[in-house]
């Protein structure tokens, strides 16, 4: 997309010149004749850079760019005048207000050469936004790094992974690793590896270290944004094994030993073994029994084969070993089975209440197509995947499942400009009145087509991550700023709709301060009233975490903006809380609408749910109607709205306005 820059001169015949002149290199350009109209434009359009006039009247170039600086701060304000007020303007630079003061008349060449430093420091200070945004928001453990390596700044969560990572700012990132290791961190820094394993040395506690994942979650051309995770606890280096010459290895011979074996084109095996609960393990029985039983587990490891195996001890409770001659999944898996079995042999008795079992993840090599550094990295994603979902098993290295990792971490960073690029969209699904079957409201859906490489992704899959990593804050802020203004358009075109649900997230009420008055800004600007906004939440949301955003929710409905239940009857199924709540209304979920024809229960219960909220004055509506005997069968049962297939999917707006003309004119089918 070309950069689009502001244009503010008095002067007719200097905003025709430097049009034609900007137009002509490729860059989209809008003119204001003063600095009150360049502020209206500011409030409607996405602007990167300005180049203003000092002397104006009613609003001199000053105080346009102060507005501008407390407004848009992204912008890269530049100063277009004659010789005689750069003085004036000095005091604007200093105060970082003005990038450049260029000079009337001007030279194209330079003006150009200027405008083209101006927007390389818009892409820098919006992508230094865009990484303090996801820093701050982001429940994920983020250090951000330049492009040599070195840290500059990290969030919360990265300190309980890390704790004193502070200490680190200002250093390269293999200072982490207790293997000290520059080369392979500078490989992941250069973007030759896509994950860095790292054991974590404690600078406070030397005698404990624990490994460390990191994945590169956003790249710009100025810096790099990680993730840090682990699945284990900090445990005592006394579980670190003493180098066995012929069986386990350091890091760095152990891949020099898959490199020889790959040159040799060996066939051979990688397991990724993890000792299933070794932290509860250790905090029951002491870290001597700990230290005994990573010994026996080694001693297993080294049967595990007739042949001679590589064992490379990754951290406390993580090996990876290396067994030669094996072409199958089977003889491997024989293998291990054979090793878990002579594990339970040789285990003293003290551990049977502990239930010791070795799990993991086992690839081959050549079959897998990846070298074995790559191939180790890739494994231990997926060993990470299975101890978060509790699995305790030896499965096969799943691409696919690394794939879907990977391309979750790319949509998180691709989320973090949709809606700048316009790559988002709004669909609207009516909610019909079920006495008049007019439409006086809709719900607003969501949703992104990035046209780069992944299409239309669906809402249950990005809303999520955006949810995780923070980038929801700034999508939330979009969509009511994109809602106020259909909004405003519906009005002004008679339309005949003058209320919009939205979704809320719980993410906005608890880390964004500022969104109330936002929206209250946004209305103001669109000459709407709170009423004309709905907010729908969860219920497990509202019950959970109620006290947490309570402030929040209390305003909202003491500034006239109704909340809705979300969801409704497939969380606590409870009413008698109904009445504690700042609520306006309920929507069923769509799973008591699904089999509501053949099920009496269902029937019952939305009878029952819709009579109580009733008599505390509350309003219902059916989500997910599909068929004309369901539709039939909610309006029996007293719902007030229905909304779902039935009548219409979501529409985009057009679509939306022209169905409105048609279901009006018809009335309740």
């Amino acid at each position: 997309m070309a950069c689009r820059v502001l244009l503010v001169d008095d002067e007719p015949n200097v905003l025709k010149s430097l049009k034609r002149v900007l137009v002509r290199t490729g860059y989209h350009v809008v003119t204001a004749s003063s600095g009150v109209e360049a502020l209206e434009i500011l409030k409607s359009n996405q602007i990167e850079l300005i180049i203003t006039d000092f002397r104006m009247p009613q609003m001199n170039g000053a105080d346009l760019l102060r507005q501008v600086k407390n407004n848009w701060p992204d912008c890269v304000n530049l100063v277009l005048s004659g010789y005689a007020d750069f003085k004036s303007v000095v005091e604007l630079l200093n105060q970082g207000l003005v990038f450049r003061f260029l000079e009337k008349p001007w030279i194209d060449s330079e003006l150009l050469e200027n405008i083209s430093e101006a927007q390389m420091k818009y892409e820098q200070r919006r992508a230094k936004r865009v990484r303090e945004q996801l820093l701050i928001a982001s429940m994920s453990a983020l250090v951000e790094i330049d492009n040599n390596g070195i840290i500059i700044r990290c969030n919360a969560p990265a300190a309980t992974i890390i704790p004193d990572i502070h200490l680190y700012e200002n250093k390269h990132l293999a200072n982490l690793d207790a293997m000290h290791d520059k080369s392979v961190s500078q490989s992941f820094v250069d973007k030759q590896s896509s994950a860095l394993f790292i054991n974590y040395a404690n600078t406070s506690d030397l005698t404990k270290s624990e490994e460390v994942m990191i994945e590169r979650c956003l790249s710009d051309d100025f810096c790099q944004l990680l993730k840090l995770s682990t699945h284990t606890k900090s445990v005592s280096n006394c579980f670190q094994l003493s180098s066995a010459q012929s069986v386990v290895t350091n890091e760095s011979d152990f891949y020099h030993h898959l490199t020889l074996s790959e040159a040799n084109k060996e066939y051979f095996a990688l397991v990724c073994v993890d000792i299933a609960q070794f932290q509860l393990i250790n905090d029951l029985l002491g870290p001597e029994d700990g230290s005994y039983l990573i010994k026996l587990v080694l001693k297993v490891l080294k049967g595990v084969s007739d042949k001679p195996v590589k064992i490379l001890h990754k951290s406390a409770d993580r090996f990876v070993v290396c067994v030669p001659d094996i072409k199958s999944d089977s003889e491997i898996l024989i293998d291990l089975n054979k090793a878990m079995d002579e594990l339970s042999k040789i285990l003293p008795s003290k551990y049977t209440d502990a239930q010791v079992r070795l799990y993991g993840v086992y690839g081959l090599f050549p079959e897998d197509n990846l070298e074995g550094k790559e191939l180790v990295n890739q494994m231990q994603l997926t060993m990470n995947y299975q101890a978060g979902e509790q699995q305790r098993i030896f499965s096969r290295f799943d691409p696919e499942l690394v794939a879907d990792y990977k391309k979750n971490f790319e949509l998180s960073r691709l989320l973090l400009t949709a809606a700048s690029k316009n790559e988002m969209s709004l669909r609207f699904q009516p909610k019909i009145d079920t006495k008049t079957g007019q439409v006086f409201s809709a719900e607003v859906l969501i949703r992104w087509y990035e046209p780069k490489k992944h299409g239309w992704v669906a809402p249950d899959h990005f809303i999520p991550i955006a949810e995780c990593d923070g980038q929801i804050i700034a999508i939330g802020r979009w969509v009511i700023s994109q809602s106020c203004k259909t909004l405003k358009y519906w009005a002004d075109n008679h339309i005949g709709v003058r209320a919009l649900a939205i979704n809320l997230s719980a993410r906005q009420l608890k880390d964004d301060p500022e969104w109330i008055d936002y929206m209250l800004e946004c209305l103001t600007i669109n000459g709407l009233e709170s009423s004309q906004l709905m907010f729908e939440l969860t219920e497990t949301y509202l019950i959970d975490d109620f006290s947490a955003c309570e402030q929040q929710l209390v305003r909202l409905r003491e500034l006239g903006f109704k909340l809705l239940i979300d969801d409704f009857g497939v969380g606590y199924s409870s009413l008698g809380y109904l009445s504690k709540l700042p609520v306006d209304g309920v929507k069923l979920d769509k799973s008591l609408i699904t089999n509501i024809e053949s099920s009496l229960a269902m029937q019952s219960m939305v009878r029952n749910i819709t009579r109580m909220s009733h008599d505390l004055n509350l309003k219902v509506i059916a989500e997910g109607v599909e068929t004309a005997f369901q539709c039939e069968l909610i309006k029996k049962l007293g719902c007030d709205y229905i909304q779902g297939y039935y009548y219409c999917k979501p529409l985009e707006q057009d679509d939306f306005c022209r169905y409105l003309d048609h279901l009006n004119s018809q009335g309740v089918q």
